[in-house]
């Protein structure tokens, strides 16, 4: 059979890329090396942006009862007192997600891959990997390792959300760029039934006592970190140090006296340890012809902003509605081109914060560690503002945007509908590109309508209210009756008037096809010059 796409992979990446898929009607076909779905948790935490992707695909209330907010974190020093505070930034309203939500990664992939049997057209093969891709003018065939042998699949396009050891990259021989940081840590899972009892020698705050924020021990004996996870599920992680080894460092022997002095070991539960190296790399080629690789499979940050798992379903979101675009004739083939022009520029900057915040926690040079404790504490008497870990994240600088206003993600917003009352902008979105005008401002370009855009116009006695003046208020504060937004939720646009509006999507349609002598304004545009 042939497949419109083939996901390589079903871990959070590839399981949402297939829900998205599914939502978008491709024939698609899932294959994961795993036999069954792995039962140990390693991704730990979300931003309310991948919560609005789950709302998009109808999940999100099934995945917020499992998820608990995380407030921020507290970093103590070498002196083991805090020197810096992330708090997150309150919800925009009552009606908004939390920025940052902590999750078990098992019950993530447990609803995800539930979410899929909605789609009698994405089928998932368990206990397969993709070994070989030929790729020519029709297509790419697949030669896939299965439980009965090898077999073959054909498909229209191929993503390889497989992993850190993506085989599908090492079969096209696509080389990483190692940004230069490499540190090796162990994490502990574990359910923790008793009380935490904890050292004396460490000021630990209120917020990370009563399990509201995490705890990053900037300690240049030993950096460790502390994750208070959803219900008793409790993530410990140690810098390993020069010397010291793997296998050594897995045993009981080792695990119950570091633990001790946090918990009564007799109150935990091991669920996993694990020895990762905490690398910083970047794939050089995110497309080659029909294959794209996605999540760890192209990019492999630093944990310490917890937004891994977030890059990869960025570009699962990205890739799949420019695809759907190319796939329906609205546009051209070459729009794929923008997938790397616009993720890899935000995947490298937060890998730069990640790498930048990682060289100052790792630090073991005692002196060291007290230049960066002052130079901390100076900044946190100074700060006027709070400092958010999603604050890291920045807006998109290139590909399918205006660059003079566009870029920014879309925030959350309420708004009224007559015939549904209040209800998050995010519904009405519904994943299409859309006009939020507030005024007369109406898409007469031709790509409008072949983009299948709707336009949301705000105004007492229209279709749609602002439910609270916010929307109004950041239109405001951007000088713009309207705004022009993404199918992922990010602005292509702002501005005002008609003449501005005209030429904005002139340039989208243009953007939608990159090089091509004709697209849906040529008739728009020679209209005029007639």
């Amino acid at each position: 059979m042939r497949y419109d796409l083939i996901i390589a992979g079903l871990g959070p990446v590839g399981a949402v890329a297939a829900n998205l898929a599914g939502a978008a009607g491709f024939q698609t076909l899932v294959v994961e090396k795993g036999e069954q779905p792995y039962d140990k948790p390693r991704a730990i935490v979300f931003d309310a942006e991948i919560m609005r992707v789950f709302a998009a695909l109808g999940l999100a209330g099934e995945i917020a009862t499992a998820t608990k907010p995380l407030g921020g974190s507290v970093y103590l020093g070498a002196d083991r007192a805090p020197i810096r505070t992330f708090r997150a930034h309150p919800r925009a309203h009552d009606g908004a997600w939390f920025p940052s939500n902590l999750f078990y990664q098992p019950q993530l992939e447990a609803i995800l891959r539930a979410g899929l049997t909605r789609f009698p057209h994405v089928t998932v093969v368990d206990g397969a990997t993709v070994e070989a891709v030929v790729q020519d003018d029709h297509g790419a065939t697949l030669t896939i390792a299965g439980r009965d042998g090898p077999w073959r699949a054909k498909a229209d396009h191929l993503f390889a959300c497989d992993g850190a050891s993506s085989s599908v990259r090492k079969a096209l021989g696509i080389a990483l760029d190692d940004i230069g940081f490499e540190e090796r840590w162990l994490v502990i899972d574990t359910d923790v039934t008793g009380p935490m009892r904890w050292p004396a020698d460490h000021v630990i705050p209120d917020e990370v006592r009563d399990g509201r924020f995490s705890l990053m021990v900037c300690d240049p004996e030993r950096p460790a970190t502390l994750i208070p996870g959803r219900g008793t599920h409790r993530r410990w992680e140690y810098m390993l140090l020069p010397g010291e080894h793997d296998d050594e460092v897995v045993t009981d022997a080792w695990l119950k006296p570091h633990l001790a002095r946090w918990v009564d070991p007799a109150d935990v539960t091991i669920i996993r340890t694990a020895v990762y190296r905490f690398r910083a790399l970047v794939a050089e080629h995110w497309r080659q012809d029909r294959v794209f690789l996605l999540g760890d499979a192209a990019h492999q940050t630093p944990p310490f902003f917890g937004q891994g798992m977030c890059h990869g379903i960025r570009d699962a979101v990205q890739l799949i509605w420019k695809l759907s675009l190319v796939r329906n004739g609205t546009a051209d083939s070459a729009l794929l081109d923008s997938y790397q022009v616009e993720r890899e520029p935000h995947v490298r900057a937060i890998i730069a914060a990640s790498v930048a915040a990682g060289s100052d926690v790792c630090k073991l040079d005692r002196a060291e560690a007290l230049a960066r404790d002052a130079r901390f504490r100076a900044i946190e008497r100074a700060r006027a503002t709070q400092v958010a870990m999603t604050d890291v994240v920045p807006p998109i600088r290139a590909g399918v945007i205006d660059p003079a206003s566009g870029g920014e993600r879309l925030p959350e917003f309420m708004i009224t509908r007559a015939e549904a009352g209040e209800q998050h902008l995010d519904t009405v979105l519904a994943g299409r590109f859309t006009l939020i005008a507030r005024d007369t401002a109406t898409p007469a370009a031709a790509v409008w309508p072949a983009l299948g855009g709707q336009v949301v116009r705000l105004a007492s006695g229209e279709a749609c209210d602002d439910a609270d003046g916010r929307l109004t208020a950041w239109l405001d504060a951007r000088n713009a009756q309207w705004a022009i937004v993404r199918p992922d939720r990010y602005l292509y646009a702002t501005g005002s008037g008609d003449t501005a509006l005209t030429a904005a999507l002139i340039l989208l349609a243009q953007q939608l096809y990159p090089g091509a002598s004709r697209h849906p304004e040529s008739a728009t545009t020679e209209a005029k010059a007639s």
